[in-house]
């Protein structure tokens, strides 16, 4: 008994007994520590005012940590702990004021990019256009877009998911003017192509034509395309689309100016400076040399002319003009009142 206690008592004096104990000791103390502050980590406010960071290609979930002056460490065991496995894009991402780290993570699941822009492409521009805007705005080289919706190859793999485009060489008639919100940082002309012709099949097709034949809605898109151009007042336009469909069934020629520039590519800015040049030449879009609709559309018309060509405002006029001032539009019935109406509203002072 007395060996007994003498052996217990040289154990405990033993230092690397002691030193051992001590270990055991601070180690529960710094787990405890770690516990108390992994918990407080996991309910404190991470992030006090809204701030936005920047993730590049290459990085990972373990550098968001970096970017917010928040602990690393407790970053990754949360992270371990609950399985979080984000796989991040590069872009911008905006994490709100008074998130903890469970909305920090929710933040970090889908970026904000600080390089979206809006496109607003207008309702009288067609592709010639849209490509200088583009090009403007530095998003694509010169007549990149024009080639996109002019290539047979690209069309043909459009029709497997829009049936209303078959057999044509052009997406003018269906790129739909609209706002667009695209990342200019990663602007691909097919993601916008794809945006306007979704939009004219849900905005427009899907509304008003899904009943016709192909060959209906492109006569009818056509004529709009024109209308678009020459009446910009939403409760005329069903007027002039009568009076243009009017002239198409009796055989006349349509005499719209807006479709004698087309076949030159020119923007719409351009095609007022050189119209007179052209106002004679024999073309396949010409509508003063030659009978019928154009070739093609001569821009890409809103939903609203669209219904108004469709559902056009029968009357007894066969002539209409604008007054050169006031933009005012003027019916007539014969040649001679249209006639006495150019001297007096296309007179200029």
């Amino acid at each position: 008994m007395f060996r007994n206690n003498r052996l217990w008592t040289q154990i405990k004096q033993n230092p690397m007994i002691k030193l051992f104990k001590y270990l055991i000791i601070i180690w529960i103390l710094v787990w405890i520590s770690f516990y108390v502050i992994y918990s407080n980590f996991k309910s404190a406010i991470l992030v006090d005012d809204e701030t936005i960071i920047k993730v590049e290609a290459w990085e990972t979930l373990n550098s968001i940590p970096g970017k917010l002056g928040i602990n690393e460490n407790y970053f990754k065991v949360y992270t371990k702990l609950n399985n979080i496995k984000l796989e991040l894009k590069a872009g911008n991402y905006k994490i709100e004021k008074n998130s903890n780290i469970v909305q920090l993570i929710k933040w970090l699941e889908k970026p904000v990019y600080m390089w979206e822009i809006n496109l607003i492409l207008l309702e009288w521009w067609n592709i010639y256009d849209i490509d200088k805007y583009l090009l403007d705005k530095w998003l694509i080289k010169k007549w990149e877009y024009i080639k996109y919706v002019t290539s047979s190859e690209k069309i043909e793999k459009l029709t497997e998911f829009y049936k209303f485009i078959k057999w044509l060489d052009t997406l003018e008639w269906y790129l739909y003017p609209d706002t667009y919100t695209i990342d200019s940082g990663n602007f691909k002309i097919n993601n916008l192509v794809t945006k306007q012709l979704d939009s004219f099949e849900i905005k427009v097709y899907n509304k008003i034509l899904s009943d016709l034949t192909n060959k209906e809605i492109e006569e009818i898109v056509n004529l709009a395309s024109i209308v678009e151009k020459e009446e910009k007042i939403k409760k005329e336009k069903a007027k002039v689309a009568w009076i243009l469909k009017k002239r198409l069934d009796s055989w006349w020629m349509i005499w719209a100016d807006a479709t004698v520039c087309y076949p030159h590519k020119l923007t719409s800015v351009e095609c007022k400076m050189v119209i007179s040049k052209y106002i004679r030449e024999v073309s396949e879009y010409n509508t003063r040399t030659m009978k019928w609709l154009p070739k093609t559309p001569i821009w890409n018309p809103s939903f609203e002319t669209i219904n108004a060509t469709l559902n056009y405002e029968k009357t007894k006029y066969w002539f209409y003009l604008h007054d050169i001032k006031t933009g005012k539009i003027y019916y007539a019935e014969t040649n001679d009142e249209h006639n006495a109406n150019k001297k007096k509203y296309l007179i200029k002072d």
